[in-house]
């Protein structure tokens, strides 16, 4: 995984998608890894592929210290992707396909784990987000998140795997005392956590898209350092795709760093 980058794809000057990712203040590398729908050779997607199933985003946020959770992040986005488009999604739901990518995965990763010291303790956060048609299905485990920009409001999609994610479903935390909690890093599920997960433990959603809208996906590093109205503000600027994820990124930098910092932007 690049440690300092954007990327995306660009059509006659309008972003379809832009991804930005940096390393933050705190730490020498970045364990945060993503796939973009776009021909990898290393991953075996091809641009056929892609046409004949739709576009699917991976952004995965490691954890483990050392290069393991790099190593977690990395295959976890690759396996992924790869398997995903193997073979045409035909009539088959994307939430059927993608789930059972994630567990296969967890599987996979943990067996990985298990078998070399050095991956001891290795997992990976997981938000994949896939769009055909104008509707978008979504699957994720731990707090990786996915939010959605419409006629300048930003909500979130997904929900988070953490302790104290059900205090703030019950209303007993704001938004912002969320974020700021110490606790608030603490996961309650992601993957390689236990040897076998089900769709069960997955969040697992589907939304239609309106032209216009704007999708985010993003790792805790951008979340943890920037309140939501901050990135409602920056989402709202009549600006390129790619200024917004630089500016978003600048801004989890700006507010402390203390996590690498992803984003993916997608226009629907």
């Amino acid at each position: 995984m690049n440690n300092k980058g954007l990327f995306g794809l660009f059509s006659k000057d309008v972003a379809v998608h832009v991804a930005a990712t940096d390393m933050g203040k705190k730490y020498l590398h970045n364990e945060d890894a993503f796939f973009l729908p776009e021909a990898n050779p290393t991953w075996e997607v091809t641009n056929e592929k892609i046409e004949d199933s739709g576009r699917l985003y991976i952004l995965c946020d490691g954890m483990g210290g050392g290069k393991a959770g790099e190593v977690a992040s990395s295959l976890a986005t690759g396996w992924i992707a790869r398997d995903f488009y193997a073979q045409p999604l035909d009539g088959r739901k994307p939430t059927e396909r993608l789930a059972a990518l994630a567990c296969e995965t967890n599987a996979k990763l943990h067996a990985l784990a298990k078998n070399h010291d050095a991956y001891d303790g290795m997992g990976t956060t997981l938000v994949a987000a896939h769009i055909r048609e104008n509707r978008l299905t979504l699957v994720s485990i731990g707090d990786s998140r996915a939010y959605l920009f419409r006629d300048g409001d930003l909500r979130q999609l997904t929900e988070d795997h953490t302790e104290i994610w059900p205090l703030y479903k019950n209303s007993s935390l704001t938004k912002e005392e969320l974020r700021t909690h110490p606790r608030s890093n603490v996961l309650s599920k992601a993957l390689v956590v236990s040897e076998a997960i089900t769709a069960d433990d997955l969040f697992i959603t589907t939304e239609p898209f309106r032209e216009g809208d704007l999708f985010l996906l993003c790792s805790d590093g951008l979340t943890d350092m920037v309140p939501e109205e901050e990135i409602r503000g920056i989402m709202a600027k009549k600006k390129k795709m790619a200024w917004k994820a630089d500016q978003l990124v600048a801004a989890a930098n700006r507010n402390g760093g203390r996590d690498n910092i992803t984003v993916v932007l997608v226009r629907a």
